[in-house]
């Protein structure tokens, strides 16, 4: 498909409209707190070339992903901490991608939503790519303490 990507995220033009399509059309009413990770997940899963933008951004929806499921932080907070670490941040690095990169896609979540699934649609697949990533989780933790946030 010939069409709009983003210049360092790795989605092909036909991933990236669909990801954008379906974010816009999950309901929100009862998708629970994860929903505000649905664009984290999908950035990580999605993580480009090493290149400074995409370290950055992996780095960074990596660390929301911690906060949420790791540290219990609320994502009612999430925007303006992350706003404020990019202010200061840690000392990002490529991470190597896992394959397989995360057990479902946004894909799957958004037929979950079509089931009436919508908040176990999400919490499956944002909890799946951030399992996919569990060998990195120490370096994502030392970020987030490198912050003063854990």
């Amino acid at each position: 498909m010939d069409g709009a990507t983003h210049p360092y995220v790795g989605a092909s033009s036909a991933c990236w409209t669909r990801f954008a399509e379906i974010n816009a059309s999950l309901p929100r009413a009862g998708a629970g707190p994860l929903q505000r990770l649905v664009t984290d997940a999908y950035m990580v899963q999605h993580p480009g070339v090493p290149e400074r933008r995409a370290i950055q951004s992996v780095g960074l929806h990596l660390v929301a992903l911690c906060l949420v499921l790791e540290h219990g932080f609320g994502v009612d907070r999430l925007s303006a901490t992350l706003a404020g670490l990019l202010a200061r941040p840690p000392a990002w690095r490529w991470l190597e991608p896992p394959v397989p990169n995360g057990t479902s896609t946004v894909g799957d979540a958004w037929a979950a939503a079509g089931r009436g699934e919508v908040a176990a649609g999400i919490d499956g697949y944002v909890r799946g790519v951030w399992a996919a990533w569990s060998a990195w989780h120490p370096v994502v933790d030392g970020w987030v303490r490198e912050a003063g946030l854990g």
